[in-house]
């Protein structure tokens, strides 16, 4: 993940970035980072607003941390330049005020990466899929929404299959599992070393709640990968691509995951797992598509559903992604 200064895709609440010391955009970004986080007075602020109602005015945090204006506005253009908080200007009878907001809740800085670095690849294919153009589906309950409007079925999964799913650009269950079915070409002709799914998901509670938890496992080829715990379903402030007919009380955006599998294992956006299971495990020229799992198991600890987002939902301009990758030079043989 990126940080970009001035755009609206960097404003991601609740989001964790991973940045990579080896990544030559993202040691520009570490830098800019630890400076932003090497001053007592930041770090204070970032304290502050922990606090509810979690919106500040700048004559509040003025108050409040007992320091000038000037200073302080310092130092929050210092924590807006790299995601730290969001800076809003509102109207209000007395003019326009600033007032600010929690943003990034946590970044993972890679300093030393695991053995995946050595792998012998050199070239990558990429397939994408809508949300709705999955495979099979098995739960209670089922939603969806198009551009244009919602199929929303709070007690039955009645909608599953009908042809409008196949332009949905958000699905919606309280407990379910869903699969789709990706071409595995790539696997047919080469000898796969890593492959990466990439969507943007959350929790589903009525109407929305940011602590929301669900833990959700991944599968590919029937082999349990991973259980990753979305921490909220999301929705304080409008997704950057909804449709100006969606509810704002409603689900509004997800988060961006990353679920890569390797020859040394598994890792969830860009952090290793205990998960054995490596990419050999997966057969993925078992057959003619690679088969990609995810929802909650009857097991799950905290059985939350989920929402997941197509390029004109939420905040990701992306539909589901899977990314194989591999040597230009090798061949599968048997």
């Amino acid at each position: 993940m990126r940080f970009y200064k001035n755009s609206q895709y960097a404003e991601d609440p609740g989001a964790v970035k991973t940045l990579d010391l080896l990544n030559d955009e993202d040691r520009a970004c570490m830098a800019q980072l630890c400076y932003a986080l090497g001053n007592p007075v930041r770090l204070d602020i970032l304290r502050y607003i922990q606090h509810d109602p979690r919106v500040f005015s700048v004559t509040d945090l003025v108050k409040g941390l007992d320091i000038p204006t000037t200073t302080l506005l310092f130092h929050l253009e210092k924590m807006a330049d790299v995601g730290l908080i969001n800076i809003i200007y509102k109207s209000t009878p007395h003019g326009t005020q600033r007032f600010v907001t929690r943003n990034l809740h946590g970044a993972s800085l890679m300093f030393y990466r695991s053995a995946d670095i050595h792998a012998e690849y050199d070239a990558t294919e990429t397939y994408s899929m809508g949300v709705g153009q999955f495979h099979e589906f098995t739960g209670d309950t089922f939603s969806f929404c198009t551009a244009s409007g919602a199929f929303h079925s709070p007690n039955s999964n009645q909608f599953c299959y009908i042809p409008e799913r196949f332009d949905a650009q958000l699905i919606y269950t309280s407990k379910g599992r869903i699969t789709y079915r990706f071409g595995n070409i790539p696997a047919k002709q080469r000898r796969i070393n890593k492959i990466v799914l990439s969507l943007e998901i959350c929790s589903e509670a009525p109407y929305y709640d940011n602590n929301y938890k669900s833990d959700i496992t991944f599968w590919i080829n029937g082999k349990e990968l991973v259980t990753y715990t979305c921490p909220g379903d999301f929705g304080e402030r409008r997704g950057w691509l909804n449709p100006d007919w969606w509810n704002s009380n409603n689900t509004q955006y997800g988060q961006l995951v990353t679920v890569s599998v390797s020859d040394f294992g598994v890792s969830v956006n860009g952090i290793d797992t205990n998960s054995s299971v490596a990419v050999n495990d997966l057969k993925l020229d078992g057959k003619n598509y690679t088969e990609i799992a995810f929802g909650n198991k009857d097991t799950a600890l905290n059985p939350g559903g989920f929402n997941i987002f197509g390029r004109s939902f939420g905040d990701h301009p992306q539909d589901i992604s899977l990314t194989y990758y591999f040597s230009a030079n090798s061949e599968n043989v048997k």
